[in-house]
């Protein structure tokens, strides 16, 4: 079986070994270190041989012979006979024949090369394709396999870590890179239609790192091993994503034309997005601003159920209008139901301005609801039901409230973001005030949820989201939370998978690390090490020593977790990696010479 290697060590035969865990003498000119494949091949009675497949998870040292501290000296000047003797604890990844016994003590180990490791680590077992997710310690590729990547036997991705030091988003691009920009990753998407249609959106929570993934990363040329992990990754021309759309918020001065808030980039490479009225209304966004447990627990979250149902029953289009502005028409046709799915499909047909309230922003629809507020009659009732004045105005003052953070998200001519024109989607949050930025990812989760229904698993849509414990936290409950953990229960066979990141699993709803396939942790706080059931008690300890660039991955075919390093992205995480965009500078000048002849030679901007 290892033919031309040279044995690492014998099973030690001073302590028990099982079936899970068994210890190596080393021998004295062996360099084994944590996370290397060994091999020992048991001899059974009967003749039949079985082979331990084993993942190395400490190594200790110590001198036999020596009873008190003092021994070492007398040990290192030759006084007292003892005996140097490293050992190595192995975790069992696999048996072959699957026979649960242990090895013989005194039998030789091997590391596992070749044909070994890729039985070591389940290859052999990955008939239907392999997605590399890092290098082991030898600077050899591991793979997860794609069967719990893609939602055929599992899905989703769930990376924890503490923030900055955990690079848990730039693991999760690594990720999607070798999906989407790489030969080998088209390939695992399946046919022709899978391929083209798959589709990525990546919330980008932190500055404006990832508005520039889609230029070369500067440092990447300096970092000496970078280009040669790619190569063993299967990657021989790493560099930045090629289909990618940018969105930002608009600014909120901007006045006719939207016009994205970034700094970062030039406004004509990233997309300003929003929401007309008729989509707010028709989508049934106002959902998605109350999104706070303690609001869905009381009577609040009624009256937004009856606000968001009336919304849709009296909607009309403004008449001569195309930018989106609505009618909330004070008429309701007799034969217009309650179901708000139903009146979400339906067509709405015109009204002139002076059948209802015209709404062309959110300021409006703020002002329609709170002169209802101040009504006691029948109109009232239908909006808010039986419920107190109280209740009402607790309503009004969360949607007063949100008319400053919301607002600019919702007027007329804005644009939602679109998946059709790239692989890569960036929406660009960080900016927004938390209820902003709950609203913006319930909005487009929704809308890609709502598409996915009856469509079967193909084509993929990948959704990355950080802070996830913000969103679905462990406690309370609201439409966003119900929402991710649907799709963690439910996407994978929707082909919905979600690449989740947090820097605690214990403050996220146990749904989503739980349905996750694939569970990834960088450094972990040492107080949080509790929390991660998948790995054990000493990868915990570790991992909470991690240098970043450094994962622990756990799949369901492989019974341990395994330590992995990913190599430095070829694209920009940030506006400092970013090298210059030649055309975005050429722009830049071109405009600043317009306005000089423009402006006889003074440029207030210089």
């Amino acid at each position: 079986m290892s033919e031309g290697q040279a044995r690492i060590g014998l099973v030690d035969g001073s302590t028990d070994s099982d079936s899970r865990r068994f210890f190596l003498v080393l021998e004295a000119d062996a360099l084994v270190q944590l996370d290397e494949l060994v091999t020992v091949t048991t001899p059974l009675p009967g003749g039949e041989q079985v082979t331990h497949y084993g993942i190395v998870t400490e190594i200790t040292s110590r001198l036999e012979g020596a009873d008190f501290p003092s021994d070492t000296t007398r040990f290192a000047d030759r006084t007292l006979p003892a005996e140097h003797v490293r050992r190595a604890e192995v975790r069992v990844l696999r048996v072959v024949p699957e026979l649960f016994v242990s090895p013989h003590a005194g039998t030789p180990a091997h590391r596992a090369h070749g044909d070994h490791r890729k039985r070591a680590l389940f290859e052999d077992e990955m008939t239907r394709g392999m997605l590399p997710v890092g290098l082991d310690t030898g600077g050899a590729p591991v793979h997860a396999d794609m069967r719990f990547v893609d939602g055929r036997a599992g899905g989703h991705v769930s990376i924890s870590g503490i923030s900055g030091v955990a690079t848990k988003t730039s693991y999760a691009l690594f990720l999607l890179y070798q999906l989407l920009e790489t030969k080998r990753g088209m390939e695992l998407l399946g046919g022709r239609a899978g391929r083209e249609s798959v589709r990525a959106l990546v919330f980008n929570t932190k500055g404006e790192d990832l508005l520039h993934v889609d230029r070369p990363n500067s440092e990447f040329d300096a970092k000496p091993d970078a280009r040669r992990q790619w190569s063993e990754l299967g990657v021989e021309e790493p560099g930045p994503f090629k289909s990618v759309r940018l969105y930002a918020p608009r600014q909120t001065e901007s006045v006719g034309t939207a016009v994205p808030a970034v700094k970062s980039r030039d406004t004509g490479d990233v997309n300003a997005y929003g929401w007309t009225p008729e989509q707010f209304v028709r989508e049934q966004l106002l959902q998605f601003c109350f999104t706070s447990a303690d609001e869905r627990s009381t009577q609040v979250g009624f009256v937004e159920q009856q606000f968001r149902i009336q919304l849709l029953r009296q909607l009309r289009r403004l008449q001569g209008d195309e930018t989106g502005a609505i009618v909330i028409a004070e008429a309701i046709a007799p034969d217009i139901g309650f179901n708000p799915d139903r009146l979400a499909m339906r067509e709405p047909p015109e009204a002139a301005a002076g059948e209802g309230h015209v709404i062309r922003d959110f300021g409006d629809f703020v002002d329609f609801a709170e002169s209802l507020a101040s009504r006691d009659d029948e109109e009232a009732a239908r909006w808010f039901g039986r419920t107190q004045a109280g209740t009402r105005q607790a309503f009004l003052r969360r949607v007063l409230r949100l008319r400053r953070h919301v607002g600019p998200l919702v007027a007329c001519g804005l644009a939602p973001v679109s998946d059709e024109n790239a692989k890569l989607h960036v929406v660009d949050i960080s900016t927004l005030h938390d209820d902003a930025q709950r609203f913006v990812v319930g909005a487009l989760l929704d809308r890609v949820w709502r598409e996915k229904q009856g469509t079967g698993r193909l084509p993929l849509r990948f959704v990355v989201l950080d802070e996830l414990n913000k969103y679905a936290p462990a406690a309370g409950y609201s439409p966003l939370k119900d929402l991710l953990v649907d799709i963690a229960e439910r996407g994978r066979s929707l082909g919905v998978l979600l690449i989740g990141a947090q820097q605690a699993a214990s403050a996220v709803a146990q749904a989503l690390p739980r349905n996750a396939s694939l569970k990834v942790a960088g450094r972990l706080d040492a107080g949080e090490s509790d929390a991660y059931r998948f790995l054990t008690p000493s990868m915990r300890e570790r991992a909470s020593r991690f240098m970043p660039g450094t994962m622990v991955v756990s799949q369901p075919i492989v019974p341990e977790p395994v330590p992995v390093r990913f190599p430095f992205p070829p694209f920009a995480t940030n506006p400092d990696e970013a090298q210059a965009d030649k055309e975005a500078e050429e722009r830049r000048v071109g405009g600043i010479m317009n306005n000089l002849k423009a402006t006889g030679g003074q440029d207030p901007g210089l």
